[in-house]
C-alpha cells in the first residue's frame, strides 16, 4: 500500500468516527430500526458485539454440520411493511407453514391442534364434544380481539398529556380504533386483565383442552395460569396481521431464522447503513444530559446525537449508561423491571429421527415431526411449576416443547440425520440451590428423560447437544436475567407502561437516547415493530430539531 493510499485508508476511517444515529446491538429490531434511519438520509451504524448480527434470531453451528436456532427458532409475527420494505422474499426468505402441534399429557391422552379449525374440533370431540362445539367461537371471539389489538403493534403509544398538535392526534387516532372496534373493547379489556385459567373457562372444561392452550402463560415468564393478566400471552404470542388464521401462526425459516436477519442486514448495507460486527459497546456516552456517542470496549469512541439501544432495558441504563446522568426515579423503576428468564433450551444433534409412543409409526417423518410437540402439564400441575420457580427451584418434571426442523431443511443436519430444539419452561434464571453451572447438564439429562417416556430411544440417538440455561443466554445473547422477550409480558409492562411508566414511547430521560428493543412496546416476539415504530419517532424529533436550528 502506498502512503497516498494509506492516507486514503486513515481519512475514510476517520470520518467514520461520526454518525448520525449509532444502533447499538444487530438484532432484527435493531436492524429494522438502522434501515428506516439510513432510508431517511440519515448516516447510520449498528454495533454487533458478536461475530454476526442476529441477536435472539440467530442460527448457529451447534456441533459439526448441526445448525440450529440459539434464540427464536420460529418466525410468526414479522410485520407485512417490513416484508415489502427489506425485501426479504426477493432476498431468498422462505418460510415453511408448520405442520399441526401434538400435545401430550400425563394420563397417556393427546390431543392435536392444527390449522385447519375442522380437523381440530374432530380432534377435540374425542376429549369434550362441549368443547369441540365452544371451540369454533373461542377462535372467533380471540380473532376479533386481535383485529382490535394488532394495529396497535404498528403506532407508538400515545401520550396521556400531550403537549402538541400531533400528540393530540395521535391521541385522537387511539380514540378512532376504540370506537371502531367498541363492541369487543369489554372483552380485550378482559383478556388483558384475566388469568389464562378464567379466560379458558369460560369456554372450556377439559383439562386437556385447557392445558393445549394456556401453557403459553408460563413461556418467558415467572407468572402462572392462574395469575391475573396471562390471558394476553395467548393473543400475543400469536398476533399476526391475518387476525382470521386464529391462535396458530407460524414457520420455521429455511436455512434457520438467522437467514432472516442476515437479510435484513443486506437491506440496511443496500440503504448506506453501516454494519460492524465484533463490535462491543462498552458504554454509551454522555455530554451533560445529553448523548454523545457511545465507547466500545476496545476503547474506539463513535460519536453521534442519536444512540438506539436496542438492548434490553436493564442492560442499557444500568450497564451501558451506569455513568449517565439518569434520575434517580427512573433508575430505581428500571431496577424494579421484571426480567428474569425461565426456560433452557436445548439442541440435540440426532442421527436419525424419533418416533412418539403410540402414534402412527411410518418410515419418514410424521405429522407431529412437522409440527411443535409439547409436554403438558394440567393448568394446576403449571401453577405450582411458577411458583416453585419464583421461589428459586426449578420445575421437574416441567412443561417442555420440542421441534425437528431438519424435516423442513434436511440443509441444516448431515445427510440423513436430525435437529431437534427444546424449550424447557419453569426454570428460573435465579436458583435457590447452587448456580446454572454446577446443575445445567443434570437438568437437561432429566428433561431428556422426561421426553424419552414419549420418543422411546431418544437418548441413544443423541451425538451432541448444546444447553443454554437463563444464564447462558444472558452471557450468549446478552440477555439479561435470560429473558428472550426482554422482560416479563405483564399488564403493568406493557403498552405506555413498558418498560416502565413515563417512559413509553421509546424516548429516554437523556436526550437523543432511544430505545427500540422487545424492552418497549409491542413487546416481544420478531415482529419488527418496535424498530420501526423507535426509528419513526427518531426521524420525527430529528426533524423538529432541524426545523428549530434553521429559525
Amino acid at each position: 500500500m502506498t502512503v497516498d493510499n494509506l492516507a486514503g485508508t486513515v481519512r475514510r476511517l476517520s470520518s467514520r468516527r461520526r454518525f448520525d444515529a449509532i444502533v447499538v446491538g444487530g438484532g432484527h429490531n435493531g436492524l429494522v430500526a438502522a434501515f428506516d434511519l439510513a432510508s431517511a438520509g440519515l448516516s447510520t451504524i449498528v454495533l454487533e458485539r458478536r461475530p454476526f448480527v442476529g441477536g435472539a434470531c440467530v442460527t448457529e453451528e451447534f456441533a459439526p454440520g448441526f445448525r440450529a436456532s440459539s434464540g427464536a427458532y420460529v418466525l410468526s409475527m414479522l410485520r407485512r411493511s417490513i416484508w415489502r420494505d427489506m425485501r426479504l422474499v426477493e432476498r431468498g426468505i422462505r418460510v415453511d407453514p408448520a405442520g399441526p402441534t401434538l400435545n401430550v399429557y400425563p394420563d397417556a391422552a393427546h390431543l392435536w391442534l392444527d390449522d385447519d379449525l375442522d380437523r381440530t374440533v374432530e380432534d377435540v370431540k374425542r376429549l369434550s364434544p362441549a368443547d369441540a362445539a365452544a371451540f369454533p367461537r373461542f377462535e372467533r371471539d380471540l380473532a376479533a380481539v386481535g383485529r382490535a389489538v394488532t394495529p396497535v403493534f404498528e403506532r407508538t403509544p400515545p401520550s396521556v398529556a400531550p403537549r402538541s398538535v400531533h400528540e393530540f392526534l395521535e391521541l385522537a387516532a387511539y380514540g378512532r380504533l376504540a370506537l371502531a372496534h367498541r363492541k369487543v373493547l369489554a372483552d380485550a379489556a378482559f383478556v388483558f386483565t384475566a388469568s389464562m385459567t378464567q379466560f379458558l373457562d369460560e369456554y372450556f372444561s377439559s383439562p386437556h383442552v385447557a392445558a393445549a392452550l394456556g401453557w403459553h402463560a408460563v413461556n418467558d415468564s415467572v407468572s402462572g395460569p392462574s395469575s391475573p393478566g396471562t390471558a394476553y400471552v395467548l393473543l400475543h404470542d400469536h398476533a399476526s396481521e391475518d387476525a382470521e388464521g386464529g391462535v396458530r401462526q407460524w414457520g420455521f425459516v429455511r436455512g434457520g431464522i438467522g437467514r432472516v436477519t442476515e437479510a435484513m442486514a443486506d437491506a440496511v448495507r443496500e440503504r448506506g447503513g453501516e454494519i460492524r460486527t465484533d463490535a462491543e459497546v462498552d458504554a454509551i456516552v454522555t455530554n451533560g444530559d445529553a448523548v454523545a456517542g457511545v465507547r466500545l470496549a476496545s476503547g474506539e469512541e463513535l460519536q453521534a446525537p442519536i444512540v438506539v439501544s436496542n438492548a434490553d432495558p436493564k442492560r442499557t441504563f444500568l450497564s451501558l449508561c451506569a455513568d449517565a446522568p439518569l434520575p434517580s426515579e427512573f433508575v430505581d423503576r428500571i431496577q424494579a423491571y421484571r426480567c428474569e428468564g425461565t426456560s433452557i433450551k436445548i439442541n440435540l444433534a440426532l442421527s436419525s429421527l424419533p418416533a412418539v409412543a403410540g402414534q402412527p409409526a411410518g418410515t419418514g417423518p410424521q405429522p407431529y415431526h412437522y409440527g411443535i410437540m409439547e409436554v403438558s402439564p394440567f393448568l394446576a400441575d403449571l401453577d405450582r411449576h411458577q411458583a416453585d420457580a419464583r421461589s428459586g427451584v426449578a420445575a421437574d418434571p416441567a412443561h417442555i416443547e420440542i421441534c425437528f426442523p431438519t424435516v423442513h431443511d434436511p440443509s441444516l443436519a448431515p445427510d440423513g440425520k436430525h435437529v431437534a430444539t427444546i424449550d424447557v419452561n419453569s426454570q428460573p434464571y435465579s436458583l435457590t440451590d447452587g448456580g446454572w453451572d454446577a446443575v445445567r447438564e443434570d437438568r437437561a439429562d432429566r428433561a431428556i428423560a422426561q421426553l424419552e417416556a414419549y420418543f422411546p430411544g431418544l437418548s441413544g440417538m443423541i451425538e451432541h447437544r448444546q444447553v443454554l440455561t437463563p444464564l447462558d443466554l444472558e452471557r450468549q445473547l446478552g440477555l439479561t436475567g435470560g429473558h428472550a422477550l426482554h422482560g416479563e409480558m405483564s399488564a403493568e409492562q406493557l403498552f405506555l407502561l413498558r418498560p416502565v411508566r413515563g417512559w413509553g414511547r421509546y424516548r429516554t430521560p437523556l436526550r437523543g437516547l432511544y430505545l427500540c428493543g422487545a424492552g418497549t412496546h409491542p413487546g416481544g416476539g420478531v415482529t419488527g415493530a418496535n424498530g420501526r415504530n423507535a426509528a419513526r419517532e427518531i426521524v420525527r424529533d430529528a426533524g423538529r430539531s432541524r426545523r428549530r436550528a434553521s429559525r
